[in-house]
């Protein structure tokens, strides 16, 4: 589901699997044990409870980080809801899903200082964009050549998005697939455009 000029790419569960073992691997071959995993909502959500599965952290809190609503972009990334948990003397590891301005992650940092001490922050990321102004500590990979990654639990929305921008809402979803792959060369699957459609009539 990638698209071969490296613009789009819709992530599989699959390949998400592959890059989160990747990722915790390298959290734990460099010796770190956070106490509490915070996921930067909502990207980071999916992302921190597979690392807590696999780093065995029970402790799982969250911040919401409003900047992107698909891939609209707002003129800056804040806190809309604040962490939900104490951090104080507690080693954290700070999760969202990709490292693309690095806005987000400096949003989420910024609070958790203003909030509380803990005794060590480190934060990681799925995918770390080379433009980025924030490089986290981990990631599982780096985009070098920029690309809009949508991830499996953003596929409704994004798609949506596209949907709407290309002024299709009412079209049939095998022509609304050779749009996207003609004008983007993203691959879409019949069900994933019925779901976005759906999705659409929904919030509508």
């Amino acid at each position: 589901m990638t698209s071969p000029t490296g613009r789009y790419e819709l992530m599989s569960w699959s390949r998400f699997a592959d890059l989160s073992r990747v990722l915790a691997e390298k959290i734990r071959v460099s010796g770190y044990r956070p106490d509490m995993i915070v996921a930067i909502a909502r990207g980071g959500v999916v992302p921190a409870r597979v690392l807590c599965d696999y780093l065995d952290v029970m402790d799982l809190a969250c911040v919401r980080v409003e900047h992107y609503r698909a891939r609209r972009q707002a003129p800056e990334a804040r806190v809309k809801h604040p962490l939900n948990a104490s951090v104080d003397g507690l080693r954290l590891l700070v999760v969202d899903d990709v490292s693309d301005t690095g806005d987000s992650f400096i949003a989420a940092l910024d609070h958790i200082g203003a909030i509380g001490h803990p005794s060590e922050v480190r934060t990681c990321a799925v995918q770390h964009k080379s433009v980025s102004k924030f490089v986290p500590d981990y990631y599982a990979n780096e985009i070098t050549e920029w690309r809009w990654v949508t991830y499996p639990w953003a596929v409704v929305e994004d798609l949506g998005e596209w949907i709407v921008a290309e002024g299709l809402e009412r079209v049939d979803p095998e022509v609304i697939a050779r749009v996207l792959w003609q004008r983007h060369e993203v691959e879409a699957t019949r069900e994933q455009i019925e779901d976005a459609l759906h999705g659409l009539r929904f919030g509508a």
